[in-house]
């Protein structure tokens, strides 16, 4: 009988211990493309649009959205900021598209772009914010 106890316990504890398998699930990177090496061009629908979308501009920015101007959905994004008003092709870096979202000194507490977004940004205006 002692050696049944045992035995049975020995089960009961290796069930228990290989029951504590985790199976931790890593979070997937954010992948943003990288800023054009100088001699690529940065184009609005492949480059542009996937930022507004990755930081998540298009939550609010949509119509009927809480900030529906601009609208940055992918139909209407050229169409709404491809203005004076958010770009400055003679002073990219004045811009209000890059201002507003990349820098500290700004009211939009929502989402920011990341170094390499605003970077991609402030090519596409110097490039002459064509829809391309």
């Amino acid at each position: 009988m002692k050696k049944y106890k045992i035995f049975l316990l020995t089960v009961v504890i290796s069930f228990l211990v290989s029951a504590c398998i985790y199976d931790f699930i890593a979070p997937e990177p954010v992948v943003t493309p990288p800023p054009p090496s100088g001699n690529e061009t940065v184009f609005f629908e492949a480059d542009i649009i996937p930022i507004f979308t990755a930081a998540k501009c298009t939550d609010c920015h949509k119509p009927g959205g809480s900030k529906p101007i601009p609208d940055l959905t992918a139909d209407n994004a050229y169409s709404s900021i491809a203005t004076a008003k958010y770009v400055n092709v003679d002073s990219p870096e004045d811009s209000y598209l890059y201002q507003h979202i990349y820098s500290d000194q700004n009211s939009h507490t929502h989402h920011k772009f990341n170094d390499a977004q605003a970077e991609l940004i402030l090519t596409w205006i110097e490039e002459g914010a064509k829809d391309n």
